[in-house]
């Protein structure tokens, strides 16, 4: 996969910053610093973008801070980051795709912002399932972003099992015996509290 660099490092999170809680002060932030980036973006702007940014910062008075994870927060900043070292044209489209999703997961659930979603990976090989494979996840807006890795999941499949942030996110599979990897599936987690998808692997 061709990285393209960009200007400005993301913030990349610590355990001890993760398990803090987050304040309103944050959200807010975060969510005028990616409401800023929107705006800078002019003409390019597409009008879904704006929508599902304006979306989020409507619900900040009925969201409780303290139940947003502070991986969803730096999400929204990274979003203003990457949107603010002249974006692309598929990474806008790209960024739209992730709010919407979790615009729409907030309205699935009936929730403020945030939330998080139980993914279940199988790896199979055909009809068979192959236990014992690593699986690994990149939020799609990241791919192409400097200093950023994917993050692998706690357990071995099958099944592999984690917690995410709603969002659209690449999954792929590898064997730690042999270091053969999977193709890499593009998933929407978003509107459910859990999903479990099947991974082909080699």
């Amino acid at each position: 996969m061709t990285r393209l660099l960009v200007a400005t490092a993301l913030l990349l999170a610590t355990s001890t910053s993760a398990a803090a809680q987050t304040t309103r002060t944050e959200l807010t932030t975060a969510l005028t610093q990616l409401q800023r980036a929107v705006d800078a973006l002019g003409s390019s702007r597409p009008p879904e973008l704006a929508e599902a940014v304006q979306w989020l910062r409507g619900r900040l008075p009925s969201t409780d801070p303290s139940q947003v994870s502070g991986e969803y927060v730096r999400a929204l900043t990274n979003t203003a980051t990457l949107l603010n070292d002249s974006p692309s044209r598929n990474l806008i489209d790209d960024i739209t795709e992730e709010l919407e999703a979790k615009v729409d997961h907030c309205r699935a659930l009936g929730i403020g912002m945030g939330g998080s979603v139980v993914l279940r990976v199988n790896t199979r090989r055909q009809s068979e399932t192959v236990n014992n494979w690593q699986v690994l996840y990149l939020l799609k807006i990241y791919e192409s972003a400097a200093g950023t890795s994917p993050t692998t999941f706690a357990t071995l499949s099958a099944p592999a099992e984690t917690r995410l942030e709603p969002g659209r996110y690449w999954i792929w599979a590898r064997d730690p015996a042999t270091g053969r990897t999977s193709e890499r599936a593009l998933v929407r987690v978003s509107g459910k509290q859990e999903f479990r998808i099947d991974l082909p692997v080699p």
